[in-house]
């Protein structure tokens, strides 16, 4: 069994919160020393004795009968905090908090307990006694889980993402790209297109990144999915993350290109996810394509765009979480398409301007160019190949 010992939020409430979220609390019982309203209504002041001589020993006494007669295998505090309200100075605070945990010990009991602190009022106290730390941030933007301490034994360091939801609490731990590999040949992947293809040396390889960069209408989006068609073909998944456009301004601009994606889709070869930037977390985003790599066996992913995925950094580190999902698919043997834009009109453009080019195996340049003949000017696209490892 379980004991929830409750000093701020009633417990009533806390455990009604739990079965809201299917949570199964039949085991635990619950010590509610929390206020009630008769607290306030019956005007409980202490006009002649500090708060600390009038409600440490009572408390103390119902915590101590609790415990000895349940025996509870884990209990759980809300909050430790409580406990300097009702010590005269630190000195007791810090004397009072170890005897209570020491005896829950010996009544072979675990115990978690919560902590509210600010800059204001620190717990490093609290954080020394303790076997384990686990803090809990908020951000305009997102909430956060970080480990910073747990005895005897590793843990990954670093803040995560998590998620409140109906059913409970979702952790998205940052991803680690060395802790995956998987076993693949870096054979080539043709697009179907012969003169791409022979410029290409047979096509992009599984495991390496290709970074397609021009400006918009150019053509990256399309000669990507060129590729997934080919892997179509092959029996192999291919996953497009799109950041800007909607899934059906693809599909339908594929099937006038004759790439038959709706169909792809349909039939599971294809698979194209609308995120919106501010919705998700880079460690939520990382989620979603780890299941796709994992669960669904994708060959082929493709982002589009890279400035799309960079607003969903809301102010982190954008380089770091690029190269870690880059180095990520390449370990599972996934062949990365890169989608960059660029400005439309730009002669002067530089294939190597951005920081990120240098995750690319492969650089393909699309760009437009004037093209003069008999006295007219015509506007045509170009493409080049500018790097390939391999």
């Amino acid at each position: 069994s379980s004991l929830l010992i409750c000093f701020g939020e009633p417990g009533k409430q806390i455990l009604e919160t739990g079965s809201d979220m299917e949570l199964d609390l039949t085991s635990v019982h619950c010590l509610d020393l929390s206020p009630d309203s008769a607290f306030f209504t019956e005007s409980q002041t202490y006009d002649f004795f500090s708060p600390a001589e009038v409600d440490k020993d009572p408390i103390t006494k119902k915590i101590v009968d609790q415990v000895t007669q349940l025996k509870p295998d884990r209990i759980f505090v809300d909050s430790m905090t409580q406990f300097r309200y009702i010590t005269a100075d630190a000195f007791q605070f810090r004397k009072q908090v170890l005897a209570f945990i020491r005896f829950i010990l010996d009544q072979g009991a675990t115990v978690v307990f919560t902590s509210e602190c600010s800059p204001e009022e620190p717990d490093y106290d609290l954080q020394f006694m303790s076997d384990g730390v686990i803090n809990l941030e908020i951000t305009p933007t997102r909430r956060i889980v970080h480990i910073s301490k747990f005895r005897s034994s590793g843990f990954q360091s670093g803040k995560h993402s998590l998620r409140l939801g109906p059913q409970g609490m979702t952790v998205f731990p940052k991803l680690l790209p060395e802790a995956y590999k998987r076993n693949f040949q870096p054979e080539p992947l043709p697009s179907g297109i012969p003169s791409l293809d022979q410029m290409l040396r047979g096509g992009i390889e599984r495991g390496m990144v290709t970074l397609f960069r021009g400006p918009s209408g150019v053509g990256k989006t399309t000669i990507g999915l060129q590729f997934m068609k080919e892997a179509a073909s092959r029996m192999e998944r291919s996953v497009v993350f799109t950041f800007e456009e909607d899934v059906e301004i693809i599909l339908r601009r594929s099937e006038n290109l004759k790439i038959p994606a709706r169909v792809m889709t349909e039939q599971g070869s294809l698979a194209i996810i609308k995120i919106e930037p501010l919705q998700y977390t880079p460690d939520e985003f990382s989620s979603i394509v780890r299941h796709e790599v994992e669960e669904n066996q994708v060959r082929i992913v493709m982002i589009d765009s890279i400035s799309g995925y960079s607003l969903s950094m809301q102010g982190e580190d954008f380089l770091s979480h690029l190269h870690a999902l880059c180095k990520y698919l390449a370990n599972m043997g996934v062949a990365v398409i890169l989608i960059n834009e660029t400005a439309l009109l730009d002669e002067d453009d530089k294939a190597t301007d951005d920081s990120f080019t240098y995750l690319a195996d492969n650089l393909i340049l699309l760009r437009y160019v004037d093209r003069h003949e008999d006295g007219k000017v015509e506007l045509r696209k170009s493409i080049g190949v500018i790097k390939k490892r391999l």
